[in-house]
């Protein structure tokens, strides 16, 4: 007989790269799983690829900066994670969700055009606003923590920050993130978890692999001069080392069943939750945020 769910979680961008498998490792806890996304339902399982899991899941289709679309769904929700987030204002997932490295590529040139200025600035007379740092990063995640403040069950809010700046990045990533941790230590109402993990991979998408391993490469040789290149401009992009989305998932679902638990967490924090899930772990030294 299955453990009645103990939990109810709202995982906001549970379509997408990371938010599959948080749902998929709180759905094996035996919690309550929400996905709240803008295309609802993966596209991957509406071809008829779904797995046993993402059955036990129940994928709601809205907008994370529009409550109307959702507030039905905060009854009883006791957690919230928040893994939408963006790293360019161009067509960033043509990076992140590269099935080649062609296309990864083509991605990365676009980084590097955006990093020297060359972004295309919108149509302001567009009905739709265009996705900014600002919004993606930082706005939702202020609305999302507006609404949950209201929820009497409420306890944990994880929101996947970042450790650092990346090159070709434009640095506004970072500072729409870090007043979205701000924001959130703010509230008293539920405890903040807050992860910082560097580049992040899995083998669903081949085209992070190479990369992922290359960081790991230059992690070894760095090693020995770690403290030093950290305090340089994209230091840590060399020293940061990068997580499976699998680590990232359980370090999110230890942190919610740790009681009192919260606080801001490194990469190091993040290793530490993941494979200890039942023990105690401290938050990293830079336990409250700043810019």
């Amino acid at each position: 007989m299955a453990q009645p769910a103990t939990r109810k979680l709202l995982v906001v961008g549970g379509s997408g790269f990371l938010g599959l498998s948080v749902c998929k490792h709180a759905i094996r806890q035996g919690w309550e799983t929400i996905s709240l996304s803008r295309r609802g339902t993966p596209e991957l399982f509406k071809q008829g690829q779904r797995s046993e899991w993402a059955e036990k899941v129940q994928w709601e289709a809205g907008d994370s900066l529009e409550p109307a679309t959702y507030q039905h769904l905060l009854e009883n929700v006791t957690d919230i994670v928040h893994t939408v987030g963006m790293i360019s204002e161009l067509d960033y997932k043509q990076v992140v969700g590269a099935k080649n490295l062609c296309d990864a590529a083509n991605g990365m040139a676009r980084l590097a055009g955006e990093a020297i200025g060359m972004r295309d600035r919108g149509n302001p007379l567009r009905e739709t606003p265009r996705p900014t740092f600002e919004r993606v990063n930082r706005d939702t995640t202020i609305t999302l923590a507006k609404e949950a403040a209201k929820i009497p069950t409420m306890d944990a809010f994880v929101f996947i920050s970042a450790s650092d700046i990346f090159p070709l990045v434009d640095p506004r990533y970072i500072s729409t993130k870090r007043q979205a941790e701000q924001f959130l230590f703010a509230r008293p109402e539920f405890r903040s978890i807050v992860l910082r993990p560097g580049f992040m991979y899995s083998h669903e998408r081949p085209a992070a692999t190479p990369l992922a391993t290359a960081i790991q490469v230059a992690n070894m040789i760095t090693k020995p001069v770690a403290k030093e290149l950290d305090t340089l401009p994209f230091g840590t992009s060399l020293t940061t080392p990068p997580l499976h989305i699998d680590t990232v998932a359980n370090a999110v679902i230890s942190g919610i069943a740790q009681k009192g638990l919260k606080g801001i967490f490194d990469v190091q924090g993040i290793e530490q939750l993941s494979r200890a899930p039942h023990q105690s772990v401290s938050a990293s030294p830079a336990s409250s945020p700043s810019l």
